[in-house]
């Protein structure tokens, strides 16, 4: 049916089970009874409805994303579209408390989707729409080095801020599906693999993948100059000898973004 979504069909919450996107309570073995159990807790949430459109599928019905964890669908929390995390009964961990907390310290420092509520299966957070840094990338014309450099050192200034806060992402060596340009601005999403414990490498590997990683690399290259390879090696090696402030400006000026 179309909702607020234009042409998106909008499933409310009490007819979910009722419908192919029921699957989606109990991905990848649909179990009747672990469907009925989340949606109860779906409920409790205050979740009104899923919102069917994404670039993803599960079978046949549209998602924002499919991993490891869980799927992430659009939802409708009190008439606002919002992105809801859905555990799959397969993950490698018993609930989403974890990921939660981490998104919530992500957000003391301004990165992240803003943390909306969570309980043991689901996630609820602000929804992020755009472009994969990857296909946003590839769009730009040779004549736009002005903006890929503002995004580039707005989205190594939120690693850094991550790196502060003691949180390593975990994903951002390969952050194909990790970050999205939305409305020019570099958002950092999906914190399932975050981490207090380990040493912080959010700049770090963040770099290694724009600057290092061939498709990357080469896609910003036909816009602006890439950092001198030797040079960058040397600025990310004395940052992550000692990650101070004075660190990170130098591994900003090899690469072109002190201005």
């Amino acid at each position: 049916m179309e909702g607020l979504s234009g042409l998106s069909e909008v499933v409310p919450v009490s007819r979910l089970l009722d419908s192919e996107a029921g699957v989606l309570l109990s991905y990848p073995r649909f179990d009747p009874v672990v469907a009925e159990g989340r949606l109860e807790e779906l409920g409790g949430l205050g979740v009104d409805a899923l919102v069917l459109r994404g670039r993803h599928t599960v079978g046949d019905v549209p998602v924002m994303g499919k991993g490891h964890v869980g799927v992430v669908v659009v939802a409708l929390l009190g008439g606002e579209e919002v992105a809801l995390k859905v555990r799959r009964v397969d993950a490698d961990r018993a609930s989403l408390d974890a990921e939660a907390g981490y998104l919530r310290l992500a957000n003391g420092v301004s990165v992240g989707p803003i943390f909306r509520a969570s309980s043991t299966n689901f996630l609820v957070m602000e929804l992020v729409e755009g472009d994969y840094l990857v296909d946003w990338l590839g769009g730009l014309g040779s004549s736009e080095g002005g903006v890929l450099r503002g995004v580039l050192k707005r989205l190594l200034g939120k690693a850094r801020r991550l790196d502060v806060a003691g949180l390593d992402h975990g994903e951002l060596s390969r952050a194909d599906r990790h970050v999205i340009v939305s409305g020019g601005d570099p958002r950092i999403v999906d914190f399932e693999s975050a981490s207090t414990v380990r040493r912080c490498a959010n700049v770090t590997s963040l770099a290694h993948y724009l600057f290092f990683n061939r498709r990357v690399s080469g896609l910003i290259g036909g816009v602006v100059p890439l950092p001198a390879r030797e040079e960058l090696i040397g600025a990310l090696g004395g940052y992550r000898r000692g990650p101070s402030e004075g660190a990170f400006l130098g591994v900003l000026d090899v690469c072109g973004l002190s201005a």
